[in-house]
C-alpha cells in the first residue's frame, strides 16, 4: 500500500494551487472583450456607458483652410470624417451623414478628409478625388467612387470613363494621377490622421467623441443585447450641449 508522506501531500497541494492560478491567468487574459478600445487608448477615455461605443479624446482635428466641407464652416457642430473612398463602410457611413445633414440642417457641418492606409486602391481612389478637386469636382468624384462601391463594381479611379462623365478636363486629370506631389500629400494627411490615433477608416469625429466604423443612424441592439446610440442620437446631445 502506497504511504503518502506528509511532505509529498503539501506537495501535491502546492502543484493544485499553481495549476488553478495558471488556469485561472488563462481565462482572464485570454477572454473575449466585450468592446475593446483603439490603439494608442491611453489617451482615451470611455464616453458615457460600454454602450456608446465610442471614446472621449483630448485631441481632436481642427478646420483648415483647404478642408472640403459638406455645410457651412460657422455651423455650430462639425463633424470630422477620416474614409476610404474603396470602402463599402466609408460609402454606408456616407448616406448615414447625409441623412443628419437633412435633418440638421445649417447646426451641422461635414468635413470629409482621406484615410488611405489599407490599400493601394485606397490611396488611389483618394487621388482622384483630391484630383478632381482642382476642377472643382470632388463631390461629384467622391458620389462616384461610392457609388461604384455600393452597387459592387470595379473601382478604376483613373479611368478615362469617370473624367468623361464628370465633365473633367481628361488631361489634366490623368497627369495629376501620376504626380508624385499628389500621392506624397494623400500620405501627409494619412499620417495626420493617425496623429490623431485613427487608425481605420471610416472614422468621425463628432465634438470630442471619436466614434471608428460606419456607426447606424438610428439607434440599435447590438449582438450582446446592449441599447447602442445611433448617429442621429449622438448628434442630438452634442448639439443641446452647444
Amino acid at each position: 500500500m502506497l504511504k503518502i508522506t506528509p511532505k509529498k501531500a503539501n506537495l501535491s497541494l502546492l502543484v493544485g494551487a499553481l495549476i488553478l492560478v495558471a488556469i485561472a491567468f488563462i481565462v482572464f487574459e485570454f477572454r473575449p472583450e466585450k468592446e475593446a478600445s483603439p490603439a494608442g487608448s491611453d489617451n482615451l477615455a470611455a464616453a458615457g456607458d460600454a454602450a456608446t461605443q465610442s471614446y472621449a479624446v483630448f485631441q481632436t482635428p481642427t478646420a483648415r483652410i483647404d478642408d472640403r466641407i459638406f455645410g457651412s464652416a460657422d455651423a455650430p457642430l462639425k463633424i470630422y470624417v477620416f474614409e476610404d473612398y474603396s470602402s463599402s463602410f466609408s460609402a454606408s457611413l456616407a448616406d448615414n451623414l447625409e441623412k443628419a445633414r437633412v435633418d440638421f440642417g445649417d447646426r451641422l457641418a461635414v468635413i470629409v478628409r482621406p484615410y488611405a492606409r489599407n490599400s493601394e486602391l485606397a490611396a488611389q481612389a483618394a487621388a482622384a478625388v483630391d484630383c478632381a478637386a482642382s476642377q472643382g469636382k470632388w463631390r461629384e468624384m467622391r458620389a462616384l467612387l461610392f457609388s461604384k462601391v455600393k452597387n459592387k463594381q470595379p473601382l478604376e479611379p483613373g479611368s478615362p470613363d469617370y473624367s468623361r462623365q464628370l465633365g473633367l478636363e481628361m488631361d489634366e486629370f490623368s497627369l495629376c494621377l501620376t504626380n508624385e506631389r499628389k500621392s506624397g500629400k494623400i500620405e501627409q494627411a494619412t499620417a495626420a490622421a493617425e496623429s490623431l490615433q485613427v487608425y481605420g477608416a471610416p472614422t468621425i469625429f463628432v465634438g470630442n467623441e471619436m466614434i471608428p466604423g460606419a456607426r447606424p443612424y438610428e439607434d440599435y441592439t447590438d449582438s450582446d443585447g446592449e441599447q447602442v446610440a445611433g448617429l442621429k442620437t449622438i448628434i442630438a446631445r452634442k448639439i443641446s450641449q452647444d
